[in-house]
């Protein structure tokens, strides 16, 4: 019967490699290039600390007995190895030297250089060094410190770098000239300043007036889609009576601008189907523009049972959508005050040009001042009658868009705002 013979030599220390990221395939072991390296044996900071480095064709692998990444496992065990010679019979028994392999990245320098090539340590500054002597001895609580400092050290250069970026793109950028060709920015519907009446100032329709489009390039206040599906819905405003209206009123159904346009109503079919449509339309604008900011952000802010294609353009035109981690609609004070013009532009039209801002003031919860500063911007004239009824005198503000048109000069508007 065949004996085996044990020896131990402590001076012989065997080398266990653990690769993290998988078991490596027998067939692959010849492929591995091993490398292992000792601190100096002169310096007694740095003699015990040991490296192993394992290279294939599509990765290296570090393992090191200090630091983050040395093994855990050799703390409180210790672990042997026993090499049998099959010629001899004998085995031997060989301390274990455990190494944790970690996958390493080809760009990331190694650790082991700063060792060997001493005038890398002495180049880098005093905080460099602290934190390498914490990563390498300090303690687990110091260590996490480390590294949370060094991460907001990446994020903050990552975010100066993209700050400069933007900087350096903004600063080509030519500013915008804010002039009256630039419709972009324009609060106002199309003008014709060559108009010889009130109702070719503004055309509410599509226009076919070279000037205004040569002029301006601008939205239409309604569009000829708009003004058919309006039509469709405005059905209820065609069949309104007085007694209809007056329970309205009541309710508080309807703007008050609205009730008393529905009040006036031409008898004619043709006539009081296209002020039935125009006045349906100025109930949607102004329904949004009192619309919340919190309102905005539904998913659909305005009621399902308008006209889709309506629902579609107002929200496009008067509306800005932010794009972020989650997309919001929110209507900047630009496009509001845009609102607010085709309001009035469309309510003279309605009131044959020569508009009483009472119930504009009530609807859109403006004082008359704003209203005031809207109406001159689109070349109206404005007045204070007072009138007398069963309460008393009171007054009441007229807006009135006659020819030649008032509209004030670039340097005014700077001035007033």
């Amino acid at each position: 019967m065949a004996t085996a013979k044990l020896s131990y030599n402590e001076d012989e220390k065997a080398i266990l490699a653990h690769f993290t990221n998988g078991r490596i395939d027998k067939k692959c072991t010849r492929r591995i290039h091993f490398g292992y390296f000792e601190g100096d044996q002169n310096n007694k900071k740095l003699k015990d600390r040991k490296m192993l480095v394992a290279e294939t064709t599509d990765m290296s692998y570090v393992g090191q007995n200090y630091g983050p990444l040395a093994s855990t496992m050799q703390q409180n065990c210790k672990y042997y190895v026993g090499v049998l010679d099959k010629t001899t019979g004998k085995m031997k028994i060989c301390d274990a030297e455990i190494f944790q392999m970690h996958p390493k990245p080809s760009d990331i320098d190694d650790e082991v250089e700063t060792f060997s090539l001493p005038s890398t340590v002495t180049e880098k500054t005093f905080v460099e060094k602290n934190d390498m002597l914490t990563s390498a001895f300090g303690s687990k609580k110091k260590q996490r410190a480390l590294e949370s400092r060094l991460k907001n050290q990446i994020k903050g250069k990552a975010l100066d770098k993209a700050m400069s970026s933007v900087l350096s793109q903004a600063s080509s950028i030519e500013p915008v000239q804010l002039t009256d060709s630039n419709t972009e920015y324009s609060i106002t519907p199309p003008i014709n300043q060559k108009a010889t009446t009130p109702g070719e100032v503004y055309d509410i329709n599509y226009s076919k007036c070279s000037i205004a489009r040569e002029v301006y390039d601008i939205n239409y206040i309604v569009h000829p889609n708009e003004k058919q599906a309006t039509a469709e819905a405005s059905g209820v405003f065609f069949d309104a009576t007085l007694d209809t209206i007056q329970q309205w009123r009541k309710e508080n159904k309807y703007p008050k601008q609205i009730l008393s346009l529905l009040s006036r109503m031409p008898k004619t079919e043709e006539r009081r189907s296209e002020q039935a449509t125009y006045i349906m339309y100025l109930y949607y604008l102004i329904h949004l523009h009192n619309l919340k900011q919190k309102q905005l952000r539904d998913k659909d802010p305005l009621p399902t049972d308008w006209p889709d294609h309506v629902r579609y353009h107002l929200l496009k035109r008067f509306t800005q959508t932010i794009s972020g981690t989650s997309k919001q609609r929110i209507m900047p004070a630009r496009l509001k005050d845009k609102l607010v013009c085709h309001i009035l532009v469309l309510c003279l039209f309605l009131e044959e040009f020569s508009l009483e801002l009472t119930n504009l003031q009530t609807d859109l919860s403006k004082s008359h001042e704003i209203l005031y500063k809207h109406c001159q911007i689109l070349g109206c004239s404005t007045k204070v009658k007072k009138v007398t009824t069963e309460e008393g005198s009171t007054s009441v503000r007229w807006a009135t868009l006659s020819l030649p048109l008032q509209l004030p000069t670039q340097e005014r508007r700077k001035r007033k705002h």
